[in-house]
């Protein structure tokens, strides 16, 4: 029995420290995927989960605060504003859809992609009922070159 013991603390162990490694981990993988929401205050422009610039004097303080709002249990959307709040709306790397201008920060490519597509679409009909509507080259009369052409074959030689 003290075998079979040992080897259930073994295993009981051994599942304890993977469970604990797995939520590190996702805790991780969440300080990355917020992070990538965030702009670094330092001046890269860079996301914050991937400023490495030396010796940064924002990208340090920033992900210690981010580590701190995920570990009190902060949904994204809360971590987010508070984050806007302190720092201002430039933090976000993706604007917010509140309000008709951040709004139109996400349509206006899209809108501006159709508008160019449509254009397009527009000139190739007018260029190809253009050129429907040109008539084509008036036939050559080949009439006037028989006779010039009769003349030649009556000059030819076979033996030429």
């Amino acid at each position: 029995m003290g075998k079979r013991f040992s080897l259930t603390i073994y295993k009981f162990v051994a599942v304890a420290c993977l469970v604990a490694a797995s939520g590190v981990q996702a805790a991780d993988d969440r300080m990355e995927t917020v992070g990538q929401g965030l702009i670094c205050m330092c001046g890269c422009n860079q996301l914050l989960s991937g400023c490495e610039m030396i010796n940064c004097p924002s990208a340090p303080p920033m992900r210690k605060e981010l580590k701190g709002y995920i570990d009190a249990g902060k949904d994204d959307k809360t971590i987010f504003a508070t984050f806007a709040d302190k720092y201002g709306p430039k933090v976000l790397s993706a604007p917010s859809t509140k309000g008709w201008f951040n709004l139109s920060a996400w349509i206006m490519p899209f809108a501006a992609l159709a508008a160019g597509g449509l254009v397009v679409i527009f000139f190739l009909k007018r260029l190809k009922a253009r050129a429907a509507a040109t008539p084509d080259a008036s036939p050559i009369d080949a009439s006037k070159y028989e006779n010039e052409i009769e003349e030649e074959l009556r000059k030819l030689n076979p033996e030429d």
